[in-house]
């Protein structure tokens, strides 16, 4: 999964991936969160979909799942940096308010310290 980069700062798990989130690739996202979170203590996961063309209804169930996991463990959980094409499929289905979106550097660097 080459189009996946993840990186750690302090508590926080920022994951960057580009390119598109559908049933082919939820599969592999999952699994690799999964091994992160087991890695060390995690209170954060923030994830960048800028450079996210499209995403299917897959993708969201992936987003959805995440931020419930996250939530009912106590940890917080960001969505960052909305691609328009993302932006526009979360606001269709309703979810934009579910997430809570950081729209800039200014914001991460909030949450990261």
């Amino acid at each position: 999964m080459e189009n996946l980069t993840i990186r750690r700062e302090g508590g926080a798990l920022l994951l960057k991936y580009a390119g598109e989130i559908t049933l082919e690739m939820t599969t592999d996202l999952k699994r690799r969160l999964d091994a992160e979170l087991t890695e060390g203590d995690v209170s954060t996961v923030i994830i960048d979909l800028s450079a996210v063309p499209f995403m299917d209804s897959s993708g969201i169930g992936f987003l959805v799942s995440v931020n419930t996991r996250m939530k009912s463990a106590g940890k917080s959980f960001y969505l960052y940096q909305l691609s328009p094409a993302v932006e526009k499929t979360l606001g269709l289905v309703q979810l934009i308010g579910f997430f809570t979106v950081l729209p800039d550097e200014r914001a991460l660097t909030g949450v990261c310290g």
